[in-house]
């Protein structure tokens, strides 16, 4: 089931809980700069017993989710998703990572198996395991950097890359661990429908919201 609604997300995700629509998963990649967090209220009155909720974000507003969350959730993981293009100031250290808080209403599934990488010890004494692999640590600085020229880029009508678009190797980093076949995720801030586009390619519902009217008929055409 992949569900695609084009509108405010609070009032949306408002209708959706007076459906009693409920769900494994919210995944909300916001605006950064927007200091607004009330969303994520909205969202855990959705959540299923064991809900899982991911909130991605920077250093805008990462202490702000975190104090408000702490409120009404079990913490989970504090994610750093690192990034090393772009530009440097000359006055500071760059801003190059984006934080990740994540939480969960009651006890979580965890399948850490599902996302294991090589370990640098594969092969010698010190892997005591024999696999060559390991899950990987809470920074998450192995996946690379998502440039504008990448191949996965979503451009507009103009030709220039969608904004705030995430990879689909850290959706499925970040989703596949905490959920399984049949899950239900919601993505709020749904825009080029990354998200929504790994739950196709991994048969997990979706529901995904996004207030723009051209990108979200550019994610509908991506999901097509």
């Amino acid at each position: 089931m992949i569900n695609l609604l084009c509108g405010d997300n609070v009032t949306l995700m408002r209708q959706l809980y007076d459906s009693k629509t409920k769900v494994d998963l919210v995944y909300g990649d916001c605006i950064y700069t927007n200091t607004d967090i009330g969303w994520t209220l909205n969202a855990l009155y959705l959540l299923k017993p064991n809900g899982i909720l991911i909130v991605q974000t920077d250093y805008h507003t990462a202490a702000q989710y975190k104090m408000f969350l702490d409120k009404y959730l079990f913490f989970v993981n504090w994610v750093i998703y690192k990034q090393e293009w772009g530009g440097v100031p000359k006055d500071r250290f760059p801003q190059k990572h984006d934080d990740i808080l994540i939480y969960c209403r009651g006890e979580w599934k965890w399948h850490g198996d599902r996302i294991q990488i090589p370990k640098v010890t594969a092969g010698t004494k010190l892997d005591k395991k024999g696999t060559g692999l390991k899950t990987p640590c809470s920074v998450f600085d192995d996946l690379g950097n998502f440039s504008t020229l990448s191949k996965e880029r979503v451009k507009n009508k103009n030709g220039k890359c969608i904004q705030w678009q995430k990879p689909l190797k850290l959706i499925n980093r970040l989703l596949l661990p905490f959920t399984d076949e049949g899950d239900t995720i919601l993505d709020p801030f749904m825009g080029t429908n990354t998200t929504g586009l790994w739950c196709k390619q991994n048969n997990r519902n979706f529901v995904g919201i996004e207030n723009d009217p051209e990108i979200f008929k550019i994610a509908e055409r991506r999901i097509e």
